[in-house]
């Protein structure tokens, strides 16, 4: 359920006094992209010194929880921290989604980087945690998608919810349902990365749509999930300077492709 590493870079217009500069969010976009989350929040502490406008706060809160969020998956993925050091962090990252919420209810970010941390300690911490806080990691998706229906990440996650979960009367799993997020998310991935809202290729969301088209079986699916998950590994094998992100990916693509072998 890695939902917890993905950068979208908003159309954003300031015009006010300490309004934030929109060379400033792209150089932390570049550096989500480019594995400079510790940068990241380092310059967002200097800057929210500076600025007092509710929603730029916001703006600059949700891209911390964002940058605390990736560090403890990360470092967890290393070595580096313990589970309790990373939940330690995810739960100050979810304070910063919290602080953003309250002063900007309608942004669309704040809800997702919220479920994401939920999510990512959730699964930190076991299944049966993981269960129980699936409904507040889905209600804060659905938040997302209220205000910002094109939200790729959002979808991305909501696939994987749906494909995890046991279905009904457990829990909301549904196999179909987890096909039609992930293609979406990738569909919706596609046009910001050809638009340039985003400049790196999230493999992620190809690798969990063929995880979602694998549990799922229906006519064909097996075939397509083990034709994306190649392909996936060869672009990632092929990166000359793969960053964390992706190295976490060729990793989790080639598990994919053992257990389906």
């Amino acid at each position: 359920m890695r939902a917890l590493i993905v950068g979208l870079i908003l159309a954003l217009g300031f015009g006010n006094l300490a309004a934030l500069d929109a060379d400033f969010l792209s150089d932390l976009e570049r550096l989500h992209e480019t594995d400079g989350h510790q940068e990241i929040l380092e310059r967002i502490d200097s800057e929210l010194e500076r600025v007092t406008d509710p929603t730029e706060r916001a703006e600059l809160l949700w891209r911390m929880t964002r940058a605390e969020l990736t560090l403890a998956d990360f470092g967890r993925w290393r070595g580096e921290l313990s589970d309790r050091e990373a939940i330690a962090m995810l739960e100050e990252a979810a304070s910063h989604a919290d602080r953003a919420i309250s002063l900007a209810a309608d942004l669309a970010d704040p809800y997702f980087w919220k479920g994401a941390t939920v999510g990512l300690r959730g699964q930190i911490r076991g299944v049966l945690n993981s269960l129980f806080m699936a409904s507040d990691v889905r209600d804060y998706a659905e938040r997302t998608l209220e205000r910002n229906s094109d939200h790729a990440e959002a979808h991305y996650l909501l696939g994987q919810l749906y494909r995890e979960l046991p279905g009904w009367p457990i829990s909301f799993g549904d196999r179909e349902r987890a096909v039609d997020y992930g293609r979406r998310a990738i569909g919706l991935h596609e046009d910001d990365y050809a638009e340039g809202r985003v400049t790196a290729r999230y493999y992620d969301f190809y690798t969990q749509l063929a995880a979602s088209l694998w549990r799922r079986n229906a006519r064909g699916d097996r075939e397509d999930a083990f034709s994306l998950l190649r392909t996936n590994i060869e672009e990632l094998e092929a990166l000359s300077a793969p960053t964390t992100r992706q190295r976490m990916e060729l990793e989790t693509a080639r598990e994919f492709l053992t257990d389906w072998s």
